[in-house]
């Protein structure tokens, strides 16, 4: 997956930092609030939230055309990791496991998830109690809810599923959550046929074509991307966001980052074909995205990625319907 995406007649955006969150809103945050108190329809006990691993030893992955939700950050040494939550469907084999990031716990802290890992950087690790997190690490007590597959080599080859999941949530006796709702409605904004994430100049791109009908595929280095079982990993949303990265020191991982999420900043959705600039913001409930003016921005129903971007990473828009 190496050769590069080409695009023609694109619109270039460089933002070097995030802009100010909505000031003037505050009866449409509330509003927004009150709103995402509610979950989505979902078919499992609780939502579940796992590291999964992105190096290239990694692909392709499992699990990821079944998970409801998505976040993907840049880890150290180039790489990205994901997030990824399960709620509305169940998923058979999900991964390969990774160990968690302090910005996943955060993530997961937020919303109340279940957070399933295989260890984690030191700072991750520590952060789980003070941050209440339920926890289900692989490596540290809840071993009997993954397995490795003798296909591939480690690390690269540590499941779970979302039934062994639940099993684990139950026994431990953690209080189920789920994902909020997000706004409902068709999101109006400028055609965009696709996208180009470069997150790694020259090594790692991500793209997400629009296909028609609502949906986007997506793209490593130009290339489709599938699940080990053949699926195609598409979405109905893509939301891309910047945030601040910084440097975060580890004893064990050299490069090791961190994302400052408290202060928001800026970014687009992109639904239906259109795209659209927003704001959002961080806190407990998790994320929140709006329009200008303060209204909380529309999602199609079905499944959303959040790229969440190192300020200053470029990315480059295709115009047209």
């Amino acid at each position: 997956m190496r050769k590069r995406w080409p695009l023609a007649l694109t619109v270039m955006l460089a933002l070097a930092g995030c802009g100010a969150p909505p000031q003037s809103h505050g009866s449409h945050q509330a509003h927004a609030a009150k709103k995402q108190h509610a979950t989505q329809a979902h078919t499992l006990y609780s939502a579940v939230a796992v590291s999964i691993d992105n190096q290239e030893g990694a692909w392709p992955q499992s699990g990821l055309s079944r998970a409801s939700l998505v976040f993907e950050f840049m880890a150290e040494g180039g790489i990205t990791r994901y997030l990824a939550v399960y709620w509305t469907q169940d998923a058979a084999k999900i991964g390969p496991v990774r160990s968690t990031r302090i910005y996943f716990d955060n993530v997961a802290a937020a919303y109340g998830w279940p957070l399933a890992h295989a260890g984690g950087n030191v700072d991750a690790l520590k952060a789980i109690g003070p941050l209440g997190i339920k926890n289900l690490d692989q490596i540290y007590g809840s071993e009997q809810w993954f397995w490795r597959s003798t296909d591939r080599q480690p690390p690269h080859n540590l499941y779970t599923s979302t039934n062994l999941l639940e099993q684990g949530i139950k026994q431990d006796k953690y209080v189920p959550a789920g994902i909020p709702a997000f706004a409902s409605g068709k999101l109006k904004g400028q055609a965009t046929r696709s996208t180009l994430i470069d997150y790694t100049p020259g090594a790692y791109a991500v793209g997400w074509a629009y296909q028609g009908n609502g949906i986007y595929q997506r793209q490593i280095n130009g290339q489709n991307v599938l699940t080990q079982a053949g699926n195609p990993v598409r979405a109905e949303n893509v939301a891309i966001i910047w945030a601040p990265m910084f440097s975060d020191h580890d004893p064990y991982t050299p490069g090791a980052v961190n994302f400052d999420l408290a202060n928001g900043g800026s970014g687009y959705i992109m639904s239906a074909g259109v795209r659209q600039a927003i704001t959002w913001t961080f806190g407990p409930g998790g994320f929140r995205f709006y329009l200008k003016g303060g209204k909380q921005a529309p999602f199609a129903q079905g499944q959303t990625w959040v790229e969440v971007l190192p300020a200053g990473t470029s990315v480059t828009f295709q115009q047209g319907s």
